[in-house]
């Protein structure tokens, strides 16, 4: 059973074990607490369900402590410890062996439901971790019912009162709590926001404002300039829709090689918003990152930003907004960029392919309709696939054997030719592909779209006539070839668990994304010395995917659900998390600054699952609080 699965039953069986013991609460009740056999054998059910629960949370403590740690700790022992005791009270009663009992009976039984309740309530609004405040606070809650309930059926006025205004004084208390926590000082950054203000706190620390990459730097310079603005635009289907770019869709395309200079200058001229450049998957200086509030100001209409950065290493990259991001890239401020190696690459024919959904519209390269390149029969080409949706989207070559030749700019050693089978390209992702085009040629598809197509052939052929055929996805972690890959002896272990609680997010009551159960900019940050090692485990609690992305930085993928990478070494920059899987990767932190990692679904980051991985010295002038996914 997949983890997923997993997840779902435990969450089932809490729910199933609470109707228990309120089903036995009402058969006891309708009987006073007579002989009662329905009842006693509820009472058996529930104490079954919590055992089965036990089962579970073992099943999953294989995978990540973050999944079961509050089941293991909070739920089950709870439920067990009040579950035998009212067990021990309530069946010989039930079972008629002892005279009635009504108002221990039934006090007991609603105590074990509380108990039940608590535990569900620890897995749905608490998560992981459970702390010990929020624990606390759910024994008060089960306690206090327990005493409401006594005191009504003793009909006990003066402690009805007091235990319904303790209920309510922890209902609203646990509320005030959680709102506080959320507006108070966030943590993500402010630790390093301004650290170095005082002289003494200064010495041994350094600004992301000078983390930047010098206007003298060796190479040979390529200046870009890129305006961003508004701009109508009419696809070649014929939609229309409003616009933001930085001067044409999709683009426009940055080519380098390496070794070069590279000098772009942003100019923003009515993005009211402002814009930002961020260089997603090349690991630039610090102060290069784009991200406003945390890099960088954010430019505004009619400012402009120079950012420089050295080509060092080849592959497929894109840019993007990183100041309001999730509407801005979705209206189109993005462009690709294609770094070669020097004196080129082998392949004759060399095509970048962005997919992007504009409103409902889907383009895939520069069309949201078929498209066709013109290409005789015989040379090599290379396909530059680029996901820039919020989702992850499956692309199938048809027509022909391709290898996968590189993954976010990242070459696959050792890929054996494959046919039609589909790569699976993580929101933000690139995947490059390789293949001889075939006389009959080839077309490229996505199941985003039945109407955008990418067809290379030759002049004589129908691409239509093309054969698509999905054998099913090609998996990139036992793909290509291993080597003498060798790990360092020693890593220090972090992790972070994926989930979405009701939480407070900007002061007001959200259904948030969560880092280990807080809301950015509350998320504690992972912190980091240069040339430290982290073996990362990534958990993902939540029923969505969560494409992760660190910037700066790319991460060797271990394992994922417990199995090892056995293809090629596979170094990502976005990571798709799926439900209830649970990776490991590895990074070196060889890049100092202050880095966001956010799931590249922005909408999610902009609710909350983004934090911060930062290097011990490195302070910033910005302020942190507006960041955007």
């Amino acid at each position: 059973m997949s983890t997923s699965l997993l997840l779902l039953l435990d969450l089932a069986l809490g729910g199933a074990c609470a109707g228990a013991w309120a089903g036995a609460t009402v058969l006891a009740a309708r009987t006073r607490t007579r002989q009662s056999t329905p009842a006693a054998a509820l009472v058996g059910v529930a104490m079954l369900l919590v055992l089965a629960q036990a089962g579970v949370a073992a099943l999953l403590a294989g995978q990540a402590w973050g999944l079961v740690q509050e089941k293991l700790v909070f739920a089950v022992p709870l439920q067990l410890a009040v579950g035998i005791a009212v067990a021990v009270v309530t069946l010989p009663v039930l079972l008629g062996r002892v005279r009635p009992r009504p108002t221990v009976v039934l006090t007991a039984l609603v105590a074990a439901s509380a108990s039940a309740v608590a535990g569900v309530l620890a897995r749905v609004l608490i998560g992981y971790p459970l702390t010990a405040v929020p624990a606390i606070a759910l024994l008060l809650l089960v306690a206090v019912t327990t005493w409401l309930t006594a005191a009504l059926l003793r009909r006990d006025r003066r402690q009805v009162v007091g235990a319904g205004a303790l209920a309510g004084l922890l209902v609203v208390a646990s509320t005030g709590y959680a709102w506080l926590s959320d507006i108070a000082s966030p943590g993500a950054i402010a630790a390093h926001a301004h650290a170095a203000t005082s002289p003494a706190s200064a010495e041994g620390t350094v600004s992301v404002a000078d983390l930047r990459t010098p206007a003298d730097a060796p190479g040979r310079l390529r200046h870009f300039d890129l305006t961003a603005r508004q701009q109508d635009i009419t696809s070649p289907g014929g939609r229309e829709f409003r616009a933001q770019t930085f001067g044409a869709v999709g683009g426009p395309e940055l080519r380098v090689e390496v070794g070069e200079l590279v000098e772009v200058t942003l100019l923003n001229e009515d993005i009211e918003d402002g814009v930002t450049l961020h260089w997603h998957g090349y690991d630039v200086p610090n102060g290069e990152d784009g991200v406003a509030g945390a890099t960088q100001e954010a430019v505004l209409p009619g400012e402009s930003f120079t950012y420089r950065f050295v080509a060092d290493e080849p592959g497929t990259y894109w840019y993007h907004t990183h100041q309001s991001s999730a509407d801005g890239i979705r209206r189109g401020l993005f462009g690709t960029l294609v770094v070669l190696p020097v004196g080129g690459i082998e392949e004759q024919v060399d095509v970048t392919v962005p997919l992007h959904t504009f409103g409902s519209t889907v383009w895939l390269g520069a069309s949201d309709l078929p498209e066709v390149r013109r290409v005789m029969a015989g040379p090599s080409a290379r396909l530059r696939l680029v996901n820039t949706d919020q989702i992850p989207h499956r692309f199938l070559l048809s027509g022909a054997e391709y290898r996968v030749a590189a993954v976010d700019g990242r070459e696959i050693a050792g890929g054996a030719p494959v046919i039609d089978r589909s790569v699976r390209v993580p929101a933000g992702g690139r995947v490059d592909l390789v293949f001889t085009v075939p006389e009959t040629g080839v077309v490229l598809t996505t199941e985003a779209s039945s109407a955008a197509s990418l067809a290379i052939a030759p002049q004589d052929v129908d691409p239509s006539e093309i054969e698509v055929v999905d054998r099913g996805e090609l998996d990139l972690l036992s793909y290509g070839e291993r080597g003498d890959l060798q790990l360092p002896a020693s890593m220090t272990d972090e992790e972070i668990v994926l989930d979405r609680q009701p939480r407070f997010l900007g002061g007001l009551p959200a259904n948030a994304y969560t880092v280990n159960g807080a809301v950015f900019p509350h998320i504690e940050n992972i912190e980091v010395t240069e040339g430290q090692v982290v073996r990362l485990t990534v958990a993902n609690r939540n029923w969505e995917t969560h494409p992760m992305h660190l910037h700066g930085h790319h991460v060797l993928v271990l394992s994922r659900n417990g199995v090892p990478a056995t293809g090629a070494p596979l170094w990502l920059d976005t990571f798709d998390v799926q439900p209830g899987e649970v990776w490991q990767v590895m990074l070196v932190a060889d890049n100092p600054g202050i880095w966001m990692d956010h799931c590249h679904n922005l909408d999610h980051a902009d609710e909350g699952m983004m934090m911060a991985l930062t290097y011990r010295g490195v302070t910033t002038p910005y302020d942190h609080t507006g960041i955007s996914g």
